[in-house]
């Protein structure tokens, strides 16, 4: 404990330091006390709540109005809590923090970090920068929540007011004196992108002194910085970096090395110096062993196979056909496994197929001998040709929204091989309308709309007034939700339109209550993988269900379904959650709100009727490979409410077409312009959006999509993070961008090799 205090204390040490220090509460504006509320920021009482629940929550208020009388301040805090959740006591929300703040006066902490988390609720920058102070108070009365709280508080008051001036002058002050950290920290600004020439020398020198001193981290930052330039001695110096970050005791630069030294040839001596390099990051990270042992392997493989031993050249091809494998070698693998497949290992076959696919790829782009390999495979009448036949037909079944994979693999087919097997053409999901379609649909929208609005007008909110102490407050709450969802989204999606489309559902009971199916509903996310979703990172604790872990709960994937309150889709068990490392729970900024939920696709159950899964593509584009204000339109899809206010869950999965805001105009929403943050959220709010067709309460961790790539692949480019009033309040909604790098660099750490298919 003292120690986690201790890490705290010197974070909040560090924030104030990057220039945003949080004065004590006595000299900020803090006037009136009690202020006005905005009606919504905390969730409304229960206006029907059980009498027997009502009277024991009045008994426990009248007792701590009693001891907050007779000068026990615990008792006021405890009181206050009462007022602000409407618990035994009307609610009021500047009761409440009369209440808390008497308690904190009075050194009670606990109040202190109440009147904190009240005043945080209004969303005011101001409020923030008082609920700071308070934290601090909590912290130096040693209520640990307090510090926390209070760094976090700094941290969302630092992206406000972040001088990236300040922040360089820092790095160079601790870099001085030697402190590695700051040094390295340095050397990475300098080299960002946006820097000029004689800035990114400068780092690039830093960097360059680091890695010699045997830093493995400033040797990858100038790794990834040479590989961006095209100057002849760019790639010598890469491999120098790598030799010295591996000597750093970093094992993918100890793999880098060895597999260079296998790219200038497969002599004795350039295997003698890859299994150095390769032995030497198995010693480090076992993860490498693999490597060291297929260089040994090979060679014993290749003289049985020589010496006419079958099993051994089935071996041999296997080992060379293996994605990623530092001695893959598809032209060896495919004579290899192609022969032991037409003299009748059936098992083989398919592999030697999907070789036979990849040098159709390679044929297509331009190599002729890969092409003479396709056309002799495929004119052979073996056994291999009826496997190319027949991996043909599957690719042919599958490609379509099922398979990108296939469709690309069956088109480098029937381009290089005139016996190839007609592809079906496929078609867009969500096509673009033409104007009078457009019209018709933006008609039917409004009159909905129009329905809804009526609607919400009669939205239920509770003002109530309370004497206290002789003064009467007024205070108004409307229902709020807790997890985003999509509004009155515009269109209701056609069956198997989006088969990546997944739901987190929850369990059928909550305590001993029984879920409705609407209840049940709670985020969305996207297939990615077999045995990998995509979505937010705040959808990993329940909030409904007292911020329990959907990884423990009973919560499950369900895929495969676009009726949600059906018998339908497939449910799966979930294994475990991974949240992005620089998400921080709670926090109302959502920095890199994402998450990955792992499920069990070998324990899946089966509805009464089911569409088929398939995965979307992940953006494979860099962040500036993708101009944001070119893209024409992107949708998203949830089963989200339908209106701001008591909407309800629609049972079919519904669609919106969405306008992506420009990446300046999405920066001022989302004050991220740190090096870090910057460019990580996607801004979009629906074309006709003055109704607030966007993200609302429900549907986070669903997918933002654009079918606006060359070759008309969807493609998932953000996940549902956070909105604003439904649209109502005029700001876009926000998504986490899939191509960040600290988002790209996560999911490469956290998903598992992919499959060769």
């Amino acid at each position: 404990m003292r120690r986690f205090r201790t890490i705290l204390i010197g974070a909040l040490t560090a924030l104030a330091a990057l220039g945003a220090p949080v004065a004590a509460a006595s000299v900020l504006p803090d006037l009136p006390v009690p202020r006005l509320y905005p009606d919504t920021g905390i969730t409304r009482a229960d206006p029907d709540k059980p009498a027997d629940t009502h009277a024991s929550e009045e008994a426990n208020a009248d007792a701590a109005d009693a001891d907050c009388t007779a000068r026990v301040f615990a008792a006021c805090a405890y009181l206050g809590r009462a007022y602000e959740r409407g618990e035994g006591r009307p609610q009021s929300r500047p009761v409440a923090e009369l209440l808390y703040r008497r308690a904190c006066d009075a050194a009670d902490g606990a109040g202190c970090l109440r009147l904190g988390d009240l005043l945080r609720s209004t969303e005011d920058a101001n409020d923030l920068r008082i609920a700071a102070a308070f934290y601090a108070r909590a912290c130096r009365l040693l209520l640990i929540d307090g510090c926390a709280a209070e760094v976090e508080a700094r941290t969302e008051l630092a992206s406000t007011t972040f001088d990236p001036q300040a922040f360089e002058a820092k790095l160079r002050a601790d870099c001085q004196p030697g402190e590695v950290g700051a040094c390295v920290g340095l050397a990475g600004w300098l080299l960002d992108r946006d820097r000029s020439l004689a800035e990114r020398d400068e780092g690039l020198a830093l960097a360059d002194d680091l890695c010699r001193a045997g830093n493995a981290e400033a040797c990858g930052k100038a790794t990834k910085h040479l590989g961006k330039l095209t100057t002849p001695d760019a790639a010598e110096r890469r491999k120098e970096y790598a030799e010295l970050g591996c000597a750093a005791g970093d094992a993918g630069f100890c793999s880098e090395r060895g597999r260079a030294e296998l790219a200038q040839g497969r002599g004795a001596s350039e295997r003698a110096a890859a299994l150095e390099f390769f032995d030497r990051a198995c010693t480090i990270d076992q993860y490498h062993c693999g490597e060291s042992a297929q260089l040994r392997e090979e060679p014993e493989l290749s003289l049985r196979c020589d010496g006419g031993d079958g099993a051994a050249c089935i071996a041999l091809g296997t080992l060379l056909s293996a994605r990623g494998s530092p001695l893959e070698d598809s032209v060896r693998a495919l004579a290899l496994l192609g022969s032991a497949c037409d003299a009748g290992v059936t098992d083989v076959c398919e592999s030697a197929a999907d070789l036979v696919f990849g040098q159709a790829s390679d044929c297509v782009a331009g190599k002729v001998e890969a092409c003479d390999r396709v056309v002799s495979a495929r004119a052979s009448g073996g056994q291999l040709s009826e496997a190319v036949s027949r991996t043909a037909v599957r690719y042919a079944e599958e490609c379509g929204p099922r398979s990108a994979y296939a469709c690309k693999s069956l088109e480098s087919l029937a381009a290089s091989d005139p016996a190839a097997p007609l592809m079906l053409a496929s078609a867009t999901i969500g096509p673009e309308l033409t104007p009078e379609e457009e019209a018709e649909e933006a008609r039917l929208e409004r009159e909905e709309r129009e329905r809804d609005i009526a609607k919400q007008r009669a939205a239920n909110c509770t003002t109530t007034t309370v004497v206290f102490e002789g003064v009467s407050y007024i205070d108004t709450l409307c229902d709020t939700k807790t997890v985003t969802r999509v509004t009155r989204l515009g269109f209701t999606v056609k069956r198997g339109a989006t088969p990546w489309q997944a739901l987190l559902w929850r369990p059928a009971t909550l305590g001993r209550n029984l879920l409705s199916l609407q209840d049940r509903v709670w985020c969305g996310g996207s297939l990615i993988r077999e045995g990998w979703v995509l979505t937010a990172a705040h959808c990993l604790n329940d909030t409904g269900m007292g911020g329990k872990s959907i990884q423990t709960a009973g919560h499950r994937i369900r895929l495969g379904l676009t009726n949600a309150m059906g018998d339908e889709g497939f449910s799966y068990p979930i294994i475990a959650t991974f949240p992005h490392p620089r998400y921080i729970p709670g926090s109302q900024i959502r920095a890199f709100d994402i998450a990955l939920v792992q499920y069990d696709p070998k324990r899946g159950a089966r509805g009464r009727t089911a569409q088929a899964p398939a995965r979307i593509r992940l953006d494979p584009l860099p962040l500036d490979g993708r101009k944001i204000e070119a893209i024409p339109r992107v949708s998203t899809y949830g089963w989200g409410l339908t209106a701001h206010r008591n909407g309800t869950i629609p049972d079919q999965l519904r669609g919106a077409r969405l306008k992506l805001r420009d990446r300046a105009t999405c920066t001022e929403v989302t004050k991220f312009k740190d090096k870090d943050r910057r460019d990580s959220v996607l801004c979009a709010d629906e074309i006709r959006g003055a109704e607030g067709g966007q993200a609302c309460e429900g549907d986070s961790g669903g997918p933002l999509i654009t079918y606006s790539d060359d070759d008309k692949v969807p493609t998932l480019i953000g996940v549902v993070s956070s909105g604003f009033d439904c649209g109502t309040a005029g700001l876009p909604s926000r998504y986490i961008r899939v191509a960040h790098p600290l988002v790209q660099d996560w999911l490469r750490k956290t998903l598992p090799p992919s499959r060769s298919r």
